[in-house]
Parts: structure tokens; C-alpha cells; sequence
């Protein structure tokens, strides 16, 4: 599991894009789209009996006869085989869906290889670009960009990033060790995650070296959205300390011990730190998904790993990855911006 850092790589037959406002481009070969996957949570939404009731909910912006479509033709399954939309709701139930958009909004397609060996591909990604099909995005990902790009049809990823966030993400290659090197990002493994965060701080001291924990969950109403749960114990732990501020910006060093959705935003905004830029928990919430000129303040900056066995027995892995956003340039860029 000997890795190659900085080199061109032979699996790329044509640079991917460099431009920073690039929009998703034509394929330059047919590759077929991935199915995307929801898995049912463990409790049942209020007001749903059946899978359609339960699509019906999850996706608000597509109506009922799209969906009965959908399941009518197939384009909805289990990983046990066929399901129609009036079988029962079943917690913890994993279903596969194609999706269909009339019109993608654009991303950015400015991806980075910063490693690669037979079992790891680690990429810097830009803001504004899903990792895997979502929402209104479907070829407009980095699965589909890279099967596009390489010749690399069995990526998948090893953790999550989200769309707005910027920076390093970490795919399998190989489906034959995808289990051994998924260890990486079990709690308790031995990849190291910092994060760089810009945030907004209101009235008062700045926090300093503080360990945030708190119970985060799924808001009730808002799907999308994580909520805090005071009343319940911790279950998102994240290490946060201060490193700059400039125009009213905090700069944060972050260091999330847990990997729950939204975990750092959730987090920073409950400290009263939001992130500059955040649509959702920020403290100007709205703005325009299609605007490739605005950002979330947030990078996944740094990845360390130290003496994770390889697959193969021929050793272990000790390496450090950096995406190519460095925190004092982020931070002096995020507060050009509100000017």
C-alpha cells in the first residue's frame, strides 16, 4: 500500500477542469449514473405508513405521480430485491433510487489528486460540488466527475463532505479492501481530521481551546436540518481552538472526534460561532445555491494517518494530506469578501 503523492497519474486520461467558476461539462464518454441510496431511519416519520408515504416526505419538490412512476418501472429498490410504493414503512430498510433532474444547477469541477495507491484516492475538492448524487445534483458530483474523468468506475467514499464544504475527501478504489480501509474512519481509528472554519462570532469573548459536546439529531419538522438535544447525552464531540481573527472573523482550528451530518456547523453555531456563509445555520441563512461565487467558510484542511495496517500486510501507512486552501489565505479571503 505504498502511496504516490503529487504525481500525474495514468488512471487520469485528461486534466479535469481548472477553472474556478467551471460549470458541470458534457461526459466525454457515456458512463451510467450511480442509483442513489436512502436507508429509512429507525423511527417512523409521523404520517407515514408506506415507502410512498415515505418518499412523498423526503422529497417534498417531486409529486406523488413521479414516485408511484418510479416504483411502477422499477427505478426503486432494496438491497433484497423489488419493492412497490404501497409495501409498509420498515425502519433501517436500505432502498435504491434512480434519479431523474430536468436541470442541474452548476458546480465547480476544479478537483485535485493529492494521492493515489491500489486502494486509496484521495482528492481536494472545491466548494460547491457533492461528493455523491443529491437534491438537484445527479451527474453534477464527484463520483460521476471522476468515472467521467478516469477510467476508476468503483470509487466510493469513504466519509461524508458536504457540498458546500471545501476540501479532502478519501475514496476506496478497490471493492476487494473497502472494508479494511473503511477502519480508517471508525471512532477510535487512526486518521486524524482538521478542519479550518471562518465563523462569525457575536458580542463577547472569543472561545479558546473548548471541547464542544453535544446530543445532535434530526430536526422533526426539517429533515434536512440537525438540531441540538440538550436533554439528551453527547454523541458530537469536536475540539476547537482559535488561531486568528481579521474583520470581525474568527479563524477556528477544528478537530471533530465524532462524524455526525452537519456535526461541525451544528456545533460552532450552538457555541455562537457560526460559519461565515453557512445557509442554514449561519447568521444570514439565505443564499443562492447557483451563485459559484459565494462559499461556506469551511475546508476539510488536514488528514493524518499513522500506522494503519495495510491490506496487503506489506506495511503500514503513515502519511499526512492538505488541501491546498491554507487557513491564514482563507481567512484573509473570507473577510475580502464581506467587503
Amino acid at each position: 500500500m505504498l502511496g504516490r503523492e503529487g504525481l500525474s497519474l495514468n488512471l487520469i486520461p485528461m486534466p479535469l477542469p481548472r477553472s474556478s467558476r467551471a460549470g458541470f461539462e458534457p461526459a466525454r464518454h457515456s458512463v451510467p449514473v450511480r442509483p442513489s441510496i436512502v436507508t429509512l431511519p429507525g423511527r417512523c416519520p409521523d404520517g407515514v405508513a408506506s415507502l410512498l408515504d415515505f418518499f412523498r416526505l423526503r422529497f417534498p419538490r417531486i409529486s406523488e405521480a413521479t414516485w408511484r412512476e418510479r416504483f411502477a418501472n422499477g427505478k426503486v429498490w432494496a438491497d433484497t430485491g423489488a419493492v412497490t410504493a404501497g409495501d409498509a414503512y420498515v425502519p433501517g430498510l436500505r432502498l435504491h433510487y434512480r434519479r431523474e433532474v430536468a436541470h442541474e444547477p452548476p458546480v465547480r469541477t476544479d478537483v485535485r489528486i493529492v494521492w493515489h495507491d491500489d486502494d486509496l484516492l484521495v482528492v481536494d475538492k472545491p466548494p460547491h460540488l457533492p461528493v455523491t448524487p443529491g437534491g438537484r445534483w445527479v451527474r453534477g458530483c464527484l463520483l460521476h466527475l471522476l468515472a467521467e474523468r478516469t477510467d476508476a468506475s468503483e470509487l466510493a467514499p469513504l466519509h461524508r463532505l458536504d457540498r458546500l464544504t471545501s476540501g479532502l475527501v478519501v475514496l476506496s478504489r478497490n471493492p476487494a479492501t473497502r472494508a479494511h480501509v473503511a477502519r480508517l474512519f471508525q471512532r477510535g481509528a487512526q486518521v486524524e481530521k482538521v478542519y479550518t472554519a471562518v465563523c462569525e462570532p457575536g458580542e463577547g469573548e472569543l472561545l479558546r481551546g473548548a471541547v464542544l459536546e453535544h446530543h445532535l439529531a434530526r430536526s422533526a419538522s426539517e429533515y434536512w436540518r440537525q438540531v441540538v438535544r440538550p436533554d439528551r447525552p453527547p454523541n458530537a464531540i469536536s475540539e476547537i481552538d482559535l488561531e486568528a481573527t481579521a474583520g470581525g472573523l474568527a479563524l477556528y482550528r477544528v478537530r471533530p472526534h465524532t462524524g455526525r451530518k452537519h456535526q461541525i456547523r451544528v456545533q460552532l453555531a450552538a457555541a455562537g460561532l457560526p460559519i461565515l456563509g453557512d445557509p442554514l445555520y449561519g447568521r444570514s441563512p439565505f443564499h443562492d445555491p447557483d451563485d459559484l461565487a459565494t462559499r461556506m467558510w469551511l475546508d476539510a484542511h488536514l488528514l493524518r494517518v499513522d500506522g494503519f495496517p495495510s491490506p496487503d500486510g506489506r506495511g503500514p501507512l503513515t502519511v499526512e494530506w492538505r488541501s491546498s486552501r491554507e487557513p491564514d489565505d482563507l481567512l484573509r479571503r473570507a473577510a475580502a469578501s464581506r467587503r
